[in-house]
């Protein structure tokens, strides 16, 4: 019995992928991401910011064509330097889910905006496309509430998407700092000694 314990079974050689196997390796990894420009690109100007803010409109009207709930479109740009906008939307199922996202990344090839990935595809309970500047998360309804991003980014404005409002006109429609978050920034610097 000990000798039977301490034998080894030899693993048998694996043959070389087949070249159906690497078509399949590289048609999910293609999936998955599209070609993109090794250059980053400037946050800075307003016409990639308006262009942002453009396709995530674009994508929550995709989104409520088909059929999703609870959809909103965070803007992010004072809460991380990462990205500028989420677009967020429930789907009722796998299946919506999948339309929901699939639609979403053809129509935003046609505009030559390209995904840098996309993660969740073959589960649908949280679909995440990433475009660099924003990103689309299609969540089912208790991935939804599991996750709850809408309050881990609670301090994020709730943009509307609905209206065709340009972003220029949500930011000078935005209200100025209060008195109270003026203090709480002046607290922050050192009083000038008095003479």
């Amino acid at each position: 019995m000990a000798e039977h314990e301490n034998s080894v079974t030899p693993i048998p050689e694996t043959s070389s992928p087949t070249p159906r196997t690497k078509a399949l390796r590289a048609r999910s990894i293609d999936a998955a991401q599209d070609a993109v420009v090794s250059e980053a690109p400037d946050r800075r100007s307003p016409d990639r910011l308006n262009r942002a803010y453009e396709h995530a409109r674009l994508a929550a009207k995709i989104a409520e064509d088909n059929r999703a709930k609870d959809i909103l479109v965070l803007d992010l740009r004072k809460v991380t330097p990462l990205l500028d906008f989420f677009v967020i939307a429930t789907a009722a199922s796998r299946r919506q889910a999948h339309s929901i996202s699939s639609e979403i990344d053809a129509e935003m090839k046609k505009l030559d905006e390209r995904k840098l990935g996309m993660e969740g595809a073959e589960e649908g309970r949280w679909i995440l496309i990433d475009y660099g500047d924003f990103v689309v998360h299609v969540f089912s309804g208790d991935g939804r509430a599991y996750y709850a991003l809408e309050e881990i980014w609670g301090d994020a404005p709730r943009l509307p998407w609905q209206d065709g409002q340009s972003l220029a006109a949500i930011d000078a429609a935005a209200p100025a700092p209060t008195e109270d978050e003026s203090e709480s920034e002046d607290e922050d610097e050192p009083e000038a000694p008095s003479a």
